[in-house]
């Protein structure tokens, strides 16, 4: 195994992205005598990319990271392992901070102990607003999942929660503990603001809307400052960032229940419309999941509205709607209609 591959599984191991299926495998690797000088190479590189890799509070917020990801059925035991295991390969390769990282071992676990993640997720069809311990208040969209501490440990230096989809955040303010939310290896880190991210599982962007106050958004490679009115919007694929400005109001429509696409990607409407009417919407292989529109609906209209709309200013669409699932298809005759308003 080349050096670069053995680095990206122990990266993505450490991050908490590795499939729970996967993790033992990974383990059972890392003790391994195969591919050993790969392994001391990557391990070393993440460990030099590792910020104050003493800090127990840094090592705790991974411990939290693991937890949102894990299994709720065999975390406490199977966590119990794999720190085991990891401090026994460490001792190989880092001696010198073998003990430290048992002292961590210790402390990460009367940490997690006393903060354990709290998940809250929101079916189709419906949002939920949250108030977290520190009084800063989360409003989930349809689909989206938050793993967040009942209580904010005020040892720890700052207040970490984890992102699956939409949520639109009014964070309390704390200037010595910044608010920070994860999205993969994407961070958005602030000290009180208001903000929306929008990053669903198959997202290829993530989009991070500031409306007030000053967000860092970082990853390991890139960062972001912005200001209010700008948007920075972070391919996944690519790994590359862009920042924008934009009317930040045009975001955080959904929260009133209304939907707004500016020049939108049908392959993603389609997606946002499944959440938001929990439908099942699928499109032949002659639609053009590439065409672009800019629609505006109220709260009050449905599911056969926005279809209506859509299909006729789109001038090639046509849908049936049976038992919950809806198939869009192109007319007979039809014709590419390109980018449209409503």
């Amino acid at each position: 195994m080349n050096k670069e591959t053995a680095y990206k599984i122990i990266r993505y191991f450490a991050d908490g992205l590795i499939p729970s299926r996967y993790r033992q495998q990974v383990m059972a690797w890392l003790i391994d005598d195969a591919d050993k000088e790969a392994k001391d190479e990557a391990l070393k590189r993440v460990w030099d990319e590792t910020d104050d890799v003493m800090n127990a509070d840094a090592m705790s917020q991974s411990v939290l990271r693991n937890q949102a990801l894990r299994s709720h059925h065999d975390h406490h035991e199977h966590a119990r392992q794999i720190r085991l295991k990891v401090l026994k390969y460490a001792a190989v390769i880092f001696l010198p901070v073998a003990l430290c990282l048992g002292t961590w071992f210790v402390a990460s676990n009367q940490m997690a102990s006393q903060a354990m993640l709290t998940e809250c997720h929101v079916e189709n069809g419906q949002t939920k607003v949250l108030r977290l311990s520190d009084g800063t208040q989360v409003r989930l969209n349809a689909g989206s999942s938050l793993f967040y501490p009942k209580r904010f440990n005020r040892f720890f230096s700052r207040r970490d929660v984890y992102l699956d989809g939409e949520a639109h955040f009014d964070v309390a303010k704390n200037s010595s503990q910044p608010f920070v939310v994860h999205v993969g290896n994407l961070k958005v880190k602030v000290l009180g603001t208001h903000f929306n991210v929008k990053a669903y599982p198959a997202d290829e962007l993530v989009t991070t809307t500031l409306e007030q106050g000053k967000v860092k958004v970082y990853e390991d490679k890139i960062a972001m400052t912005l200001l209010p009115d700008e948007q920075a919007v972070y391919n996944r694929i690519s790994g590359k960032m862009t920042k924008r400005s934009v009317d930040s109001g045009k975001y955080n429509q959904w929260m009133n229940g209304k939907l707004l696409f500016d020049q939108t990607p049908l392959k993603v409407i389609i997606a946002d419309l499944q959440r938001r009417y929990n439908v099942c919407i699928k499109a032949t292989p002659a639609v053009d999941l590439s065409q672009q529109f800019t629609m505006a609906f109220r709260a009050d209209e449905g599911i056969d509205d926005v279809m209506k709309v859509l299909t006729k200013i789109s001038g090639n669409l046509d849908y049936t709607y049976q038992q919950h699932t809806i198939t869009l298809d192109v007319k007979k005759g039809g014709h590419n209609a390109g980018t449209v308003t409503k």
